[in-house]
């Protein structure tokens, strides 16, 4: 049976789905810390299950317009995301546009929660990363008629606009670039790919760039780690001791990346003399390791400042600004060399 929109569904119907009171169901939606776990797991799944979102607030501040905007990011722990949304809030202050920023930590269903929070407040767009997100969260934004716009992504589905960049094209242009100082065994610590395309992308591309090179599948070790320090180290330990011949390693951020040339140093292994390390993002941290890192620059900032813009624009003028692809660009330091002879 289908769920009833959220225009008809109202907070009496989520606590008969949930089998408790209103005033519970009230209290879940408001973060009273007297409900218990089990009691608000229940009233939550409820409410997504029948797309209930108490937004007849929010519906009323649209209709003036909120000038409220809502992103919501992975982490703050990295640079990078920071340095986007420094931008996107930079940009909608000079259109007179507050911006309400969440974090997921990297879980679909935490940014579900998010989302519906966002809409609650009365946003007008919601800027999300990357382009895999959970089936409710998307119809949630459609049915509440905000717009959307991805960024770290440059394909846009739907009814969403994309500002980004292609993470396959990036993870080719390492393939491409390490090839050419002539390693052939290729090790790479992407993040985790579960329930991240960015990452995952990245991983396909610079595998498909290897095998359209000649590269086997057999010369090539593939690991995942967090994005930290301590991830990475690990992960360089683990692929080493699969692929002890490997000359050239690409890491899905700086920070992995960081922790991988820590390990080799550690372990007395030179970079780039015995190993090339490249990383991705072109953090700070790139400019503080020794050697310096070698990395693809994502550009953050850019991608903020036209997530902005969008926001900013009329519904009729979106669509110029559905897919918008900037360049990642290749940024050569000292943690990549030539292959050692053998």
């Amino acid at each position: 049976m289908p769920s009833p929109s959220s225009e008809k569904t109202k907070l009496v119907d989520v606590a008969k789905r949930a089998g408790c009171s209103p005033a519970t169901v009230s209290r879940v939606l408001n973060n009273n810390p007297k409900v218990g776990r089990n009691e608000r797991e229940r009233v939550l799944k409820a409410a997504a299950e029948l797309g209930y979102v108490p937004n007849g607030s929010a519906r009323a501040l649209r209709s003036t317009r909120s000038r409220l905007v809502g992103t919501i990011i992975p982490t703050l722990d990295h640079a990078i995301y920071a340095i986007m949304v420094s931008g996107l809030q930079a940009r909608l202050a000079e259109g007179g546009v507050s911006l309400i920023m969440n974090t997921s930590s990297y879980d679909l269903n935490m940014e579900y929660e998010q989302a519906r929070l966002l809409v609650e407040r009365g946003v007008e767009t919601v800027v999300l990363v990357g382009s895999e997100h959970k089936s409710e969260t998307i119809e949630l934004l459609q049915r509440d008629r905000i717009g959307y716009v991805f960024t770290y992504t440059c394909h846009a589905t739907g009814d969403a606009a994309a500002i980004g960049f292609d993470n396959k094209k990036a993870g080719v242009t390492a393939a491409n670039y390490l090839h050419s100082l002539g390693h052939r065994t290729f090790g790479m610590i992407a993040g985790i790919t579960n329930g991240n395309d960015r990452a995952r992308e990245r991983r396909d591309g610079f595998l498909a760039g290897l095998a359209s090179l000649g590269i086997g599948k057999e010369s090539i070790g593939v690991v995942e780690a967090r994005y930290d320090l301590g991830s990475g180290k690990q992960a360089m330990q683990a692929l080493l001791q699969l692929y002890p011949d490997l000359t050239a390693v690409f890491c899905g951020s700086d920070i992995i990346a960081a922790g991988a040339l820590k390990y080799c140093q550690s372990r007395g292994i030179r970079v780039p003399e015995d190993l090339s390390i490249i990383g991705f993002d072109n953090l700070e941290i790139a400019t503080l390791t020794s050697p310096e890192l070698t990395t693809l620059e994502v550009p953050a900032r850019e991608m903020g400042t036209l997530a902005g813009e969008y926001a900013l624009t009329g519904p009729e003028e979106r669509h110029l600004m559905r897919e918008r692809e900037l360049d990642v660009r290749l940024i050569v330091r000292s943690s990549s060399g030539a292959a050692k002879s053998v």
